[in-house]
């Protein structure tokens, strides 16, 4: 998401409510024994690749339909609509904008889903994607206006932050089913906790944002030794060759992420990167789908996730509505 006063434009990056595994099932004792191409063909859907491709293939077409006028469609500060919230978050200042933040969706959205699928939770990458697309695009443009200012604000980053916020509950979810590593929850809150304190250095260095970075620093490394984190006494529990890789694969993603979304220098051709809109995708989309995980089950029931998630079957074949198999 970048703010425009004007017409130049360049980029920035940027429940488990429904499941397939079983609600209440114990954690595996140990990794997985099935070899991991073997479980990749087994849980990747031709459907789903479809869709993953929808969302480029969407913003490529709206950059092609505002070619010469995306400010038209732009989210506007001083003139607020529902409209505007929502369409602003689908159109690009410029190619550069657009291939910046297509190139962000093409290395997190998949890793995320892979995390999911072969975690046993399809159902509940579908639940998120459809929240970011749908939901959140109002929800970060309405939160916005939290911070007043004049121009506007345009890009697609703010909804991949919340796809970077979503990795860390997808990757604490596989490495519980595929690796058997326990304490799902305390794992996920670790990880983003420490994607936290690295936001907190990246933009600005003050005595507030060390401090910040400090406290969250401190609970990223108690939530990781409650799940269990630590120097293994042997490497068995890696399991076979491939799954290993997808979660460091996954981590550095994350971390990549976060140094794409939180750049240094936030003017960028005119524009102003928006971290504060990227920060409230990323902690957004950690805590939407976190606390329907399991973590908060009075959420996890509410009527929101429920209608979310009735959405969500209605769109997507395969994905049940009450959260099971």
């Amino acid at each position: 998401m970048v703010d425009r006063t004007d017409s130049a434009g360049q980029p920035t990056a940027g429940v488990r409510a429904g499941a397939d595994r079983s609600r209440g099932a114990a954690p595996p004792a140990g990794p997985t024994d099935e070899p991991f191409r073997r479980r990749l063909r087994r849980s990747v859907r031709t459907v789903d690749l479809a869709v993953l491709l929808a969302v480029p293939v969407v913003l490529v077409a709206v950059a092609r339909l505002t070619a010469g006028t995306p400010l038209a469609l732009a989210f506007s500060y001083a003139d607020p609509t529902l409209r505007g919230a929502f369409e602003s978050h689908f159109v690009h200042a410029s190619t550069a904008h657009l291939a910046f933040n297509l190139g962000t969706y093409a290395l997190v959205v998949p890793a995320a889903y892979l995390l999911s699928v072969l975690g046993g939770d399809r159902d509940r990458f579908y639940v998120a994607l459809v929240s970011f697309l749908f939901v959140f695009p109002v929800v970060l443009s309405l939160l916005n206006l939290a911070v007043p200012r004049e121009g506007v604000s345009l890009g697609f980053s703010g909804v991949t932050m919340a796809f970077v916020g979503y990795l860390p509950v997808a990757l604490a979810g596989y490495l519980q089913e595929a690796l058997g590593v326990p304490a799902e929850h305390d794992l996920a809150r670790g990880l983003f906790f420490a994607g936290l304190a690295l936001v907190a250095v990246l933009v600005v260095r003050t005595r507030l944002t060390y401090a910040v970075a400090a406290v969250a620093t401190l609970a990223a490394v108690a939530h990781l030794r409650a799940a269990g984190f630590g120097v293994p006494d042997s490497w068995d529990w890696l399991g076979p060759a491939g799954y290993a890789d997808l979660a460091v694969i996954a981590t550095l993603l994350l971390a990549g992420g976060l140094l794409a979304g939180f750049p240094s220098d936030l003017v960028v051709d005119g524009g102003i990167v928006n971290v504060y809109v990227h920060f409230l995708g990323f902690a957004l989309g950690f805590m939407a789908t976190h606390l329907t995980v399991g973590a908060a089950p009075a959420v996890e029931r509410s009527r929101p996730v429920a209608a979310v998630r009735g959405f969500t079957a209605a769109l997507v074949p395969g994905v049940h509505p009450d959260g099971t198999r």
